[in-house]
């Protein structure tokens, strides 16, 4: 799990991201990225092969309210696609619950989008997490 820094490491980490985000274009990413960090706390981390190629990505900011107190909030949870089904998505979460609960954070939430399956599948009965809400929007 090392976290990213460096607009070249953005640039490398895009490639993945946007296998889960299609409609996200490069320069747009970058802007985001930087806002996101300077503005919410995002973090963005990689795990990376012994070839040093990124295998997945993680974007998360640790956040608080009344209802989750102090907690780590997962944006983004991104395998490549053809590392995926191998354990890397496991291991990368428990490393994400280990680095959460060493800031003192109370608990990891996230979101998945409604037509995501598989992810559902893998959070709740591979990984234990348990579903507590829908999430509603509203374009503007």
């Amino acid at each position: 799990m090392k976290e990213l820094k460096t607009d070249i490491e953005f640039r490398n980490a895009f490639f993945i991201m946007k296998q889960l985000r299609p409609y996200l274009e490069e320069e747009h990413f970058l802007e985001a990225i930087e806002r996101m960090r300077q503005n919410d706390g995002y973090q963005l981390f990689a795990w990376i092969d012994d070839d040093g190629q990124y295998v997945m990505i993680a974007g998360l900011k640790f956040q608080e309210n009344l209802y989750d107190r102090y907690h780590l909030w997962l944006d983004d949870l991104v395998t490549d696609e053809t590392k995926r089904s191998q354990g890397n998505g496991k291991k990368a979460l428990v490393d994400i619950e280990r680095f959460a609960k060493r800031q003192g954070a109370s608990k990891v939430v996230l979101s998945s989008g409604l037509s995501r399956k598989q992810a559902h599948s893998f959070y709740e009965n591979k990984m234990n997490y348990g579903k507590k809400s829908y999430v509603y929007f509203k374009k503007l």
